[in-house]
């Protein structure tokens, strides 16, 4: 052969390399008002997303190729929670050229009628839920301050001790269902929310009996407990106010009062029933691997475990466990702080490399986001978070297997959370999180823009230093001369401003333990003084191993704040090269750090 033909026959070749390399991955349409009969193409989309997973996972078996689903403009209403797996692999869910696409889990409420004093009231099919929406606009459970001379009485010593308050009025006692009918607390950083157990008159008061174990937990818990009800909610007695609601529950029936402007006879009602909408789940065997979401709205879960137990607080929406408990100082602590995590709504297990860029998460009554057990390399890029009832992304837990883990694989690293939007999180729960990280390393929250959150917008690490190799200064069962995961994190170029909007003791940036190798560089953090302090950097108990520099702190209680308590961590930690107290306009302030710091423009 001749170097001519030969010649030829490469170029030939590199040419079909080429293309092939160029080709597009297979596409598949779905769209609400699509047929599932139909083959998926553009012309001729699917109706359901898991007739489209379905497609999607035979045509990637076939083809040995990723598969790109794309979303068409519309709501999609899911039936039961969408569920992804190892069989998902290199597929992306993605929005079609100009639409938006809305993954939702809930139900319309339909067939409303006039009821007593301006109210409205439709008749329901399901048995509980925690939301209601009107075009779109989260209404308020019925609920009105609890009267200031409230009292104390019984048994917090056992489980199922009689104990509650009692109320002055006691017109209470002939309200519908008590047992749906929860009080609220607010102490310090805390939310906790109890639930009634019964309610009877008594001496012309009225006696409030508190669901068990609960409401001694929330009295007997370590930190700050449960005192004073500062409201009550959840009872028709309390519906008096436009944009509130109430559902009772034995009747099955929906009471409404409208807000100035809405016609209940053409308002799109609506209530969430999914308490999972999408869940992401693979093994330490086989993960759920390079999956994608881009563009898309999730929207409309909620979440019931208040409903059932009430929501006692420790701290950053992790609630009281009932169990693994023991006696400290007269207070009640578990275990090595190992509490429980209030679930999110969209969950990623056991993925690796799973993808979230330029997706909506709102309308949610759980957190928006959970990252946990043996995640890695999850990217959640140019996102909003917004109206979410908790925390709006949580990275990895607090339990044994996350501050001690067994198998390597459990550990939660390499995770990314960059340049997103998160605002107006922690609607129902003030004791909620922008960002919340626990026994994690490798972790990556850069360039995000933070703002209006009742609580805290950045939290890292966890344990008070209890957990951490040889423990801190606290009475604890046992300690471990291992150290924990954390390690390595990187919290930089945030923009943060107008948190601690209700609660107290927190900041723009948040940590505890050691976590060596971590860095808290270029936020730039200001105006956290409305609800309480101290509001800048606040390395909390156990805060090691920590490098804080080139941060632009201001108008805030305590630009930096460390809380040495039990250990002398402050000596592991290096600050230096910072701008405290120092504002716009002042000398000295840092613009190019201002400018860094936030969402970075497209």
């Amino acid at each position: 052969m001749n170097r001519c033909a030969l010649h030829g026959i490469l170029v030939a070749l590199a040419a079909m390399s080429f293309q092939v390399g160029a080709e597009e991955p297979p596409a598949i349409y779905v769209s609400p008002e699509g047929d599932d009969a139909h083959t998926g193409v553009e012309e001729k989309p699917f109706r359901t997303i898991a007739r489209a997973q379905e497609s999607a996972r035979a045509l990637a078996a076939s083809t040995n190729q990723g598969v790109t689903v794309f979303l068409m403009d519309g709501t999609f209403v899911l039936e039961e929670t969408w569920r992804l797996d190892a069989r998902d692999a290199n597929t992306t869910y993605r929005a079609a050229d100009g639409a938006r696409p809305v993954v939702s889990g809930a139900r319309a409420v339909t067939g409303w009628a006039p009821d007593e004093n301006g109210r409205w009231k439709a008749q329901v099919e399901w048995a509980d839920f925690r939301q209601l929406y009107v075009n779109g606009k989260r209404a308020q459970r019925a609920r009105g301050p609890a009267p200031e001379n409230t009292e104390r009485f019984g048994d917090l010593q056992y489980f199922d001790g009689d104990a509650g308050h009692f109320f002055p009025d006691e017109k209470m006692a002939s309200w519908r269902n008590p047992s749906d009918i929860e009080l609220g607390y607010y102490n310090s950083w805390a939310h906790m929310i109890c639930k009634v157990r019964s309610i009877t008159a008594e001496n012309g008061r009225a006696r409030v009996s508190m669901l068990q174990p609960w409401f001694m937990l929330a009295s007997r818990k370590e930190g700050v407990q449960a005192t004073t009800p500062a409201y009550v909610e959840n009872a028709l007695e309390l519906l008096d106010e436009p944009g509130e609601w109430y559902f009772d529950k034995p009747a099955r029936s929906l009471h409404y009062l409208p807000r100035d402007g809405e016609d209940m006879t053409v308002a799109k009602a609506a209530v969430p029933v999914l308490e999972t909408l999408v869940e992401v789940r693979g093994t330490l065997g086989q993960p759920a691997a390079n999956i994608r979401f881009e563009g898309i709205t999730f929207a409309d879960a909620t979440w019931l475990g208040p409903n059932r137990i009430g929501h006692i607080d420790e701290q950053a929406n992790f609630t009281f466990a009932a169990t693994n408990i023991f006696e400290r100082d007269g207070n009640l602590v578990n275990v090595h702080n190992e509490y429980i995590k209030s679930p999110a709504n969209v969950v990623v297990h056991a993925g690796h490399g799973i993808h979230f860029e330029h997706c909506t998460f709102t309308r949610l009554g759980g957190a928006g986001l959970d990252l946990e057990t043996g995640s890695r390399d999850t990217v959640v890029s140019r996102c909003r978070f917004f109206d979410i009832g908790g925390s709006a992304i949580q990275i990895g837990d607090v339990l044994a297997p996350d501050h001690h883990p067994d198998d390597p694989r459990l550990i939660v690293r390499g995770n990314r959370i960059l340049n997103c939007e998160i605002h107006d999180i922690g609607v129902e729960y003030q004791d909620s999180i922008g960002v919340f990280a626990g026994y994690v390393c490798d972790t990556i929250i850069a360039h995000n823009h933070i703002h209006d959150l009742p609580y805290s917008g950045v939290s890292v690490g966890w344990g008070w230093g209890e957990a951490d190799a040889g423990a801190g200064g606290y009475a604890i069962p046992y300690k471990y001369e291992s150290p924990t995961p954390a390690a390595n994190n990187r919290i930089e170029y945030n923009h943060i401003h107008d948190v601690m909007l209700r609660r107290n003791d927190g900041g723009g940036i948040y940590t505890l333990g050691n976590q060596p190798g971590t860095i808290i560089r270029g936020n730039h953090i200001h105006d956290n003084t409305v609800g309480g302090g101290p509001g800048g950097i606040y390395l909390d108990e156990g805060s090691g191993f920590i490098e804080i520099t080139g941060n632009c702190v201001y108008n805030v209680a305590t630009p930096m704040n460390y809380n040495n308590r039990c250990q002398n961590c402050i000596e592991t930690c290096r600050e230096h090269d910072n701008f405290f107290g120092i504002a716009p306009g002042e000398e000295g302030f840092p613009e190019a750090i201002a400018q860094r710091a936030g969402i970075e423009k497209l």
